[in-house]
């Protein structure tokens, strides 16, 4: 199995994403943009940043995690859950053409893997 397999993504929910929001520009100066009540993006600050997200953590725990985007998000969670990852949520196709899955690793972190677009079995 080929994969990218880079760290492209952040994400972060949090039970009052408006002062999330102030918080973190406070403190590193990212700038959100979007609705707080649905998903606010914090697009890379320079050229060595990378992009993320906050959302509201709707009465779910809150959680920060780390985005890993790959070639084949089923193939790889099959490969993370043989080695002992525990699913979160299973892969789905989100809106704007994202494939995603959550999973906890052996000490229980939260990650996500993902790809945007179709797959490249699809596009070839």
């Amino acid at each position: 199995m080929t994969n990218t397999a880079k760290v492209t993504w952040f994400e972060i929910t949090s039970d009052d994403p408006v002062a999330a929001s102030a918080f973190y520009h406070d403190v590193f100066g990212w700038t959100a943009q979007g609705d707080p009540d649905v998903y606010l993006m914090f697009p890379p600050r320079d050229e060595g940043g990378i992009p993320g997200g906050l959302m509201p953590a709707r009465g779910a725990p809150t959680y920060a995690c780390f985005g890993v985007e790959v070639d084949d998000v089923d193939a790889t969670y099959d490969a993370a859950l043989i080695r002992g990852a525990v699913s979160v949520v299973e892969p789905t196709d989100n809106p704007g053409g994202v494939r995603s899955a959550y999973l906890r690793d052996l000490d229980g972190n939260l990650f996500s893997i993902y790809r945007f677009g179709a797959p490249a079995a699809e596009t070839q």
